[in-house]
């Protein structure tokens, strides 16, 4: 784990948890062709950062996410796992080429996704809503009770 999480990153970086990393080494051993190829070079590009200094605006699994396909309108997904997908316009499965390139990508990054066909997409991240590490670096926090005058 490299773990440097000191500040700028390059444009095109892709910042991976520990938890995503080994959660996509397994799919890899799973899944054949060009998907098992994707997944591979996503795991050989990414910079693997344990998910307490996860930058809060980094796209992770369980991430809900706005994006723009093209000139497109902004689509707010939550990039799930295969299991917990459901076609209900709500998520976005990190095996399909748009959420496997979205995984690991800052908010404010543009990038190209190859797909099946030969064809490409530009896709903008446009903003990282909620993120599961951010939430559980929020939640363990010290309670600090409010105090002061306006407290009652």
């Amino acid at each position: 784990m490299s773990g440097s999480n000191s500040g700028a990153r390059a444009p095109d970086c892709i910042v991976l948890s520990s938890a995503d990393f080994g959660r996509l080494e397994i799919m890899a051993y799973e899944e054949t062709g060009s998907l098992r190829a994707s997944i591979l070079r996503k795991l050989v590009a990414g910079e693997i950062v344990d998910g307490a200094e996860m930058p809060a605006n980094v796209a992770t699994i369980g991430s809900v996410v706005r994006y723009r396909i093209g000139d497109g309108a902004l689509e707010r997904r939550t990039l799930s796992l295969p299991e917990a997908s459901r076609p209900n316009g709500q998520f976005i499965n990190i095996l399909t080429p748009v959420g496997l390139a979205l995984l690991g990508r800052s908010a404010g990054d543009a990038f190209l996704v190859s797909l099946q066909d030969g064809g490409e997409l530009r896709v903008e991240l446009a903003d990282v809503e909620f993120q599961p590490e951010a939430e559980v670096r929020r939640r363990s926090l010290p309670f600090r009770p409010d105090d002061g005058p306006g407290a009652a």
